[in-house]
């Protein structure tokens, strides 16, 4: 099992997500947490090598089990929900693979991200909100 850090950054009504030019989808940006990294620091790291940005994490989500099979193979990741601020209004992706944007909240339902079970939870805190 993979355990992954997810930032969710909203600013002005939109979230911050990375799209995977070539598949065609988004994603919430972070990545794989290393070996003894808190969720947290995992994020600030992967933001950092990824997006080229500052971040603070402000509030712990919690978990959320993603399950999908691809090319026959079977994967689990757990991903660790962290809101978060970044130093930055325009993030540029670091990866060539990967695109940046800022997606209106509205939007979201008709957007494809990955995990879907994470959009969810993002908008049903916005909602809180």
């Amino acid at each position: 099992m993979e355990h992954i850090a997810r930032a969710v950054v909203v600013r002005d009504g939109a979230v911050l997500l990375v799209e995977e030019i070539a598949a065609d989808h988004w994603f919430f940006p972070g990545g794989h947490l290393e070996d003894g990294e808190t969720p947290a620091d995992a994020l600030v790291r992967e933001l950092r090598e990824e997006l080229d940005v500052g971040a603070t994490v402000t509030e712990d989500l919690g978990r959320v089990e993603n399950h999908w099979t691809h090319d026959g193979v079977a994967h689990h990741e757990t991903n660790h929900v962290l809101a978060a601020t970044i130093d930055t209004d325009d993030p540029v992706s670091q990866e060539p693979h990967l695109g940046v944007g800022w997606i209106h909240l509205g939007d979201l339902d008709t957007t494809d991200v990955r995990p879907r079970v994470l959009v969810d939870l993002v908008l049903a805190q916005a909602r809180r909100r």
